[in-house]
């Protein structure tokens, strides 16, 4: 025998088109459909289908409980299994009781269905699971109508279930058939729940689309900051709420993240400070306790205390472990969080947690591909990156950057004397050194051995010959155990005095370098300035061989580069 969810559709494929819904949604129609008996106490006929469940809340008990009061005739078909066989489904001996009907053959169709027949409205609404996999078919299908003939059929095949597989109540059911035959539906009533419908399936379909912006962004990008805006901005607009934040607890030595969302962008500082104090205080409950905080709103005697906001907050759980938090404030003092937004909350949430975990491991592997393992220097190759982009930048700013090689000196008998775990401190040491002694928007970079460069930008050749003095003298006062005392030797080159090429300004260096190794070592090299001109003069000749585009500070910084204020609050 077919559910009854196949049964209409091949009776009335015409007349009926199936819809395909999330299952929080089909749960929510099911109950709109029990709401027109609950509100308009109509002395209806009531049969219900639901899914198999060895646990049933006491919402639901509460609800099957008010269904078998105000209905005239009220049945459930359920698993014999079913946490409902073993439940009072009536407060007092007053009550109508709901009659069970344990069905025997559906067990794998996990149908769901509700069906109301009355003299003033008739309505069916039929569902069943869907069991494919993939995420192009995600969502259950369902099908609903208020046509009496429609419902008629729906009675009919469950009068047909009914009799095949519990005959002995197969009287009693079909005698509450013919006393609540379904005959010309209310307008007024089918209107109101075709609304209620509707409006439904439209949020429905907005949280589908925000999901899907998410997702999209997601995939689109590996930078944090970008895709957590993205998920507070697109959750806030789905669900109407006054704001939505989202905190990611820092990892990897980052500082944790947290990104708002107003509704209309206004925000107050107070409301903002409120928010990343709840945010914390919930990531640190989660720590002890995975389960969603849920506050809905209050009774009317209550509803008018301004300060009162309906929240939830959802946990960001990758790899059974707490990663942040994803909140909601709703403005309206009375709203009762559904259970499909609370949904929505928890598939976005497990999104923003793989997204996080990705964008993690992209930022390391893309440090180790960038940063030399031992020191913490940049490596060569982000090293000419890196020259390259400031090169630029001091052209289309017209400041000098200076470029300075060092390396240790008698490296290679450090070696040779004390092994390479002492020659591997030496070098740590040097690398502390450097990031202490350099500004933040200078680099450090190790090239090979023990040879390091500093990109100095804004820096003419005097600057250079400072920085570079300074670290000397600091290098050849530290006592390294079992080493003593080391020295360092430099070579100083500037552009656009000395080059205007990156390569030529690498070797202009170099060879200032080893000049300096040349003379004695402990000292700082540069190349002879009969053989360059002056800053000025460089510009000058510079303006003549480039276009002017390629010498105007641009409107925007290019990816990487350092702006204006940044240079020059350095």
């Amino acid at each position: 025998m077919l559910s009854l969810y196949h049964s209409l559709l091949a009776q009335h494929p015409r007349q009926l088109t199936p819809v395909k819904c999330a299952e929080q949604t089909i749960v929510q129609l099911h109950r709109y459909f029990e709401d027109v008996v609950l509100e308009n106490k109509l002395a209806a006929l009531v049969v219900e289908g639901l899914p198999y469940a060895p646990e049933r809340p006491l919402r639901e008990l509460m609800r099957a409980r008010a269904i078998g009061r105000a209905a005239r005739y009220a049945f459930f078909f359920l698993d014999p299994d079913d946490a409902f066989h073993h439940l009072p489904l009536r407060e007092s001996d007053y009550d109508r009781e709901p009659m069970l009907i344990k069905h025997t053959a559906h067990d794998d169709l996990e149908e769901r269905f509700v069906v109301i027949a009355d003299s003033r409205f008739s309505g069916v609404l039929a569902s069943v699971r869907n069991g494919r996999a993939s995420e192009a078919d995600a969502g259950d299908e369902v099908i609903w109508t208020f046509e009496p003939d429609i419902v008629y059929s729906a009675l009919e095949y469950l009068m047909a279930r009914v009799m095949a597989e519990r005959p002995f109540q197969a009287s009693l059911f079909s005698s509450a058939v013919r006393a609540c035959m379904p005959k010309a539906t209310s307008l007024q009533l089918t209107v109101a729940v075709t609304t209620k419908l509707a409006r439904l399936l439209q949020e429905q379909a907005g949280r589908e689309i925000a999901i899907n912006r998410i997702a999209t962004a997601i995939r689109s990008s590996l930078e944090l900051d970008s895709v957590l805006q993205t998920t507070v901005n697109e959750v806030g607009r789905a669900l109407s709420v006054r704001c939505c934040a989202l905190r990611v607890e820092e990892g990897h030595h980052n500082a944790a993240l947290t990104k708002i969302y107003f509704r209309g962008g206004d925000r107050a500082e107070a409301d903002e400070v409120e928010i990343y104090g709840d945010l914390s205080a919930y990531c640190a409950r989660f720590a002890n306790n995975l389960q969603n905080y849920v506050v809905d709103g209050r009774d009317e005697s209550l509803s008018s205390e301004p300060s009162f906001h309906p929240f939830a907050v959802v946990p960001l759980i990758y790899g059974e472990r707490v990663i942040g938090a994803l909140m909601v404030q709703s403005d309206d003092p009375s709203r009762i969080w559904q259970e499909n937004e609370l949904l929505l909350l928890r598939t976005v949430a497990d999104q923003v947690a793989v997204a996080v975990n990705h964008a993690r491991l992209f930022e390391r592997v893309q440090k180790q591909a960038l940063t030399d393992e031992l020191t913490g220097c940049v490596n060569r190759r982000s090293f000419e990156m890196q020259l390259d982009r400031d090169i630029h930048l001091a052209m289309r700013m017209r400041q000098p950057l200076s470029l300075v090689m060092l390396d240790i000196d008698h490296f290679k008998r450090i070696n040779d004397t004390f092994g390479h775990k002492v020659g591997d401190r030496v070098l740590r040491t040097l690398a502390d050194v450097l990031r202490d002694e350099l500004r933040g928007v200078d680099t450090a970079a190790r090239l090979g051995g023990e040879e390091f460069a500093l990109i100095l930008p804004q820096a003419d050749t005097q600057g250079a010959l400072t920085v570079a003095e300074r670290i000397r003298k600091r290098i050849e006062r530290i006592e390294i155990p079992d080493v003593g005392r080391i020295t360092a030797s430099f070579g100083v080159a500037t552009f656009p005095r000395h080059t205007i090429s990156r390569e030529k300004l690498i070797e202009i260096a170099d060879q200032a370098l080893y000049s300096a190794k040349r003379a004695g070592r402990n000292r700082i090299g540069t190349p002879p300035d009969e053989d360059f001109s002056s800053t000025a003069e460089a510009f000058a000749e510079l303006e003549s061989q480039l276009p002017k585009s390629d010498l105007q500070p641009p409107a925007a910084p290019l990816e990487g580069e350092r702006t204006e204020s940044e240079a020059e609050s350095s």
